[in-house]
């Protein structure tokens, strides 16, 4: 029984609850002013508006229930987007759940696909155990190589 490693509980568990979302704390501009009087200088931080809030995205809601921020937004995110599509990915390279991304069933599936899209062409890391078919110079004769994808052919 000596050769059985007891590992710790936390350790096993790591991923699930390591911070994988993160959000920024907002950061305004501040205008100094000094007020002089007779005895006191007052120094003040006013925040000023920013010229861009107007192209800040603003989500929206439906009564009780959040809608999919791409397809309110319309926006076409295509499998050579590697900074959007890695932000619905955890430090291990599995998806994260709909609960945590707001995703709608169909943009979930399609964002899926498009991680394996970009991970086959070799856009996006493969993270998988060392001893993995994932790793492309242990796969079979041509299937070792790059995969590439045209646009025109997606189903959606």
């Amino acid at each position: 029984m000596n050769y059985l490693k007891r590992i710790p509980l936390q350790n096993i568990f790591r991923p699930l609850f390591s911070n994988n979302v993160h959000t920024t704390p907002i950061t305004n501009i501040k205008e100094i002013r000094e007020t002089r009087t007779d005895k006191e200088l007052i120094i003040e931080g006013i925040t000023v508006p920013s010229p861009r809030e107007h192209l800040l995205y603003k989500p929206q809601v439906d009564g009780d229930k959040k809608v999919c921020f791409l397809c309110a937004t319309g926006l076409d995110v295509k499998h050579t987007d590697v900074l959007i599509l890695s932000q619905f990915l955890r430090s291990d390279g599995c998806m994260l759940p709909r609960r945590i991304t707001g995703l709608c069933k169909r943009q979930q599936r399609r964002i899926g696909t498009m991680v394996t899209m970009a991970q086959k062409a070799g856009l996006m890391p493969n993270i998988g155990p060392s001893n993995s078919k994932k790793d492309p110079r242990r796969r079979y004769k041509w299937k070792k190589y790059n995969t590439y994808f045209f646009e025109s052919t997606m189903p959606w």
